[in-house]
């Protein structure tokens, strides 16, 4: 397939999809043509190639995500216009989660945002070291936590939702964000390693046991769970265009007329710090 913002190889058993679009620290896109329509495209090759016994997802330049792409979205109009976004972001998680073969990822640099969501869909989640994670959308009024309370459960979620605080790596496997660390530098190679062994796995035993932890894992309640916040999620999204920095601008107006980095600046003029660390 002609890639055009993922690279994608086989090796020893091991897809190795790679999100490589460093320009934009790798920032989700949605839809036709999006990022994220090709890295769920090439799970599912990978999972029908049976070459490949399992999946290493992994992503080039400084980050591993920035979040989701907001330069050029098209603003919703209304609550149903937010309804199909959230429907169609839902629908793309769900494919990840389809995947028989277990998917492991390397994270490094930083996972922000839809980034975090889209890491609740793994079955491994490694992290450098130095990496750092967050869900700093909650500072201009946007949703995102839906996807991982069943993960951190609610405590976890609202502080990173409410706060918009950013938490190392050490903190994030403590709460179950991530399953383990590892030196940066030989972040590929270890979990590389990990995915070789499960390549190695008997394959129709290592999809069925997958398939039945992630049932027992809905059957508890992370079905229903992320449908109810999906619901919410559709409100806070279309009332995020009310929301307003500390000196009073609509967030929506400054992206508008100044673009993300006048919007960084604007959401982070009330932080001084992280509280975690104090």
């Amino acid at each position: 397939m002609d890639w055009q913002h993922i690279l994608y190889s086989v090796d020893d058993g091991v897809a190795h999809v790679v999100l490589n679009r460093p320009e934009k620290l790798n920032a989700l896109g949605l839809g036709r043509g999006s990022n994220r329509q090709e890295l769920v495209d090439a799970l599912e090759l990978a999972d029908s190639d049976d070459s490949v016994g399992a999946i290493l997802v992994s992503a080039a330049g400084r980050a591993f995500c920035a979040g989701g792409d907001l330069v050029g979205v098209v603003p919703a109009e209304n609550a149903y216009e937010h309804h199909l976004f959230i429907e169609q972001l839902a629908a793309s998680n769900a494919r990840v989660r389809a995947i028989h073969k277990p998917i492991v990822a390397a994270v490094h640099g930083m996972c922000l945002g839809s980034g975090l969501g889209l890491l609740a869909q793994f079955d491994f989640v490694i992290a450098a070291d130095d990496c750092r994670f967050g869900l700093i959308e909650g500072r201009i009024g946007h949703p995102g936590a839906t996807e991982i309370v069943p993960i951190v459960g609610p405590a976890w979620a609202k502080f990173l939702m409410l706060t918009g605080e950013i938490i190392g790596a050490a903190r994030a496997e403590k709460i179950g964000l991530v399953l383990t660390t590892e030196p940066a530098d030989v972040l590929i190679e270890r979990c590389t390693e990990l995915a070789r062994r499960l390549a190695r796995m008997p394959r129709e035993g290592t999809g069925l046991n997958k398939a039945t932890i992630n049932g027992v894992a809905d059957a508890m309640g992370r079905t229903a769970g992320t449908a109810v916040g999906r619901v919410h999620d559709v409100v806070t999204r279309d009332m995020s265009r009310l929301a307003k920095s500390p000196d009073g601008r609509l967030f929506d107006e400054i992206l508008r007329d100044g673009g993300m980095e006048a919007m960084k600046a604007a959401r982070d003029q009330q932080f001084q710090g992280p509280w975690l660390d104090r």
